[in-house]
């Protein structure tokens, strides 16, 4: 007897997501989710056998880590700093007062 695969409407979010489903997750669109990948602010996929999917956990911490960039209006400069600091996986985004 074949066994069926459960189905499901995802009245949830998945925990991996394949590329149009995190871009959405986010509130963006596949092509903007693609560059912010590429230039590390946003989380690289799993690969998962060849199939790349992104942790919405990963997901989750990134949109948070970018609030907090963005929460006080600095100069661009600050801002880039702060993202840097993120792409090699610092999580102090502190950013100077002033």
């Amino acid at each position: 007897m074949k066994q069926q695969r459960v189905a499901d409407s995802f009245a949830y979010p998945p925990r991996l997501m394949e590329l149009e489903r995190a871009a959405a997750y986010v509130g963006l669109g596949r092509t903007k989710f693609s560059e912010m990948v590429k230039a590390g602010r946003m989380p690289k996929p799993l690969d998962l056998d060849g199939s790349p999917r992104w942790d919405r956990i990963d997901l989750d911490r990134t949109v948070d880590d970018l609030k907090e960039i963005w929460r006080e209006a600095k100069p661009r400069s600050v801002i880039d700093e702060a993202l840097e600091r993120l792409k090699r996986g610092g999580r102090d985004l502190s950013l100077p007062r002033g």
